[in-house]
């Protein structure tokens, strides 16, 4: 067994899981119905967010609840390195879409939708899987 990653975790439940699938699938729904490349961008990260902990509640029975996101892509990471580095680049995005928005492109805002529909994806099959 790996050890613990560091940072603050909460246990969850499948049902806490399907909440936050639930979360990403109306962020990612939403995301894909605006125009404004910051809207979209952060209704992503958000959606890739709670697909994480979707994804996490159903393979480690916890999710991340640090401040510092690094800790959520650690704890993803135990269950699938290639997710983790799907919400690491999904949130690489998240200074510049919350604080620089005039900055963000429709290009960077896409690259996060991408990540989050990985996500999505995945957390979806996982909690069908159960």
């Amino acid at each position: 067994m790996s050890p613990r990653p560091a940072g603050r975790h909460t246990p969850c439940t499948l049902a806490d899981a399907r909440a936050r699938f639930h979360d990403a699938e109306a962020f990612l729904d939403t995301a894909h119905l605006a125009t404004d490349p910051y809207v979209i961008a952060t209704l992503a990260i958000h959606a890739a967010i709670a697909a994480a902990d979707a994804i996490c509640c159903v393979a480690l029975r916890e999710h991340s609840t640090d401040g510092n996101h690094a800790a959520a892509v650690e704890l993803l990471g135990r269950v699938d390195t290639t997710l983790a580095g799907a919400l690491s680049r999904s949130l690489n995005r998240k200074t510049q879409a919350a604080y620089e928005s005039p900055d963000i492109a429709a290009k960077d805002a896409a690259v996060c939708v991408c990540q989050a529909t990985i996500l999505t994806a995945t957390a979806r099959a996982r909690i069908l899987e159960t």
